[in-house]
């Protein structure tokens, strides 16, 4: 049996993205673990994450709901957190996290060359070894991948 490549990864649905996106955005703010339970539970009362949740758009590989649905979560952050920590703060915080959810959406293989060539600092001769692809596949991979990510990770 052949193992899966390394770029393969668990996907998770788009509910348990939004508790992800929520708890970063919760302890980057400094919230305790108490009140990132508090805003977790608020976050899956939404209604549009309740619907979400009870219907076959939310499973993974299925991408339709996840940018608007991720809009209005962040807009319920906003509005819960911006009563209790400043602008600045609170915008840095939601980038980071609105970035990393939107890694999240990029195909497997996008999110493996853009993930080993920036942020492990792997170089494309050690990926080209690591993966079997070439120096070109990896130069378009990690330019879709930045296309997709600067486009859509917007607050």
């Amino acid at each position: 049996m052949v193992a899966a490549p390394v770029w393969v990864s668990a996907e998770t649905d788009v509910a348990d993205r939004m508790l992800t996106l929520t708890y970063r955005v919760a302890t980057g703010a400094g919230y305790s673990r108490a009140e990132c339970e508090r805003l977790c539970r608020q976050v899956t009362a939404l209604p549009a994450v309740v619907q979400v949740m009870d219907s076959d758009c939310g499973r993974a590989g299925w991408e339709n709901p996840a940018r608007s649905l991720r809009a209005q979560v962040v807009e319920f952050l906003r509005a819960d957190l911006g009563q209790r920590v400043d602008g600045e703060s609170l915008d840095a915080v939601l980038r980071g996290a609105v970035l990393l959810d939107e890694l999240a959406l990029l195909p497997p293989r996008q999110r493996f060359a853009l993930w080993s060539t920036t942020l492990s600092s792997c170089t494309a001769d050690d990926l080209g070894i690591r993966t079997g692809w070439t120096a070109r596949q990896i130069a378009r991979l990690v330019r879709a991948a930045l296309r997709t990510v600067t486009t859509h990770a917007r607050l």
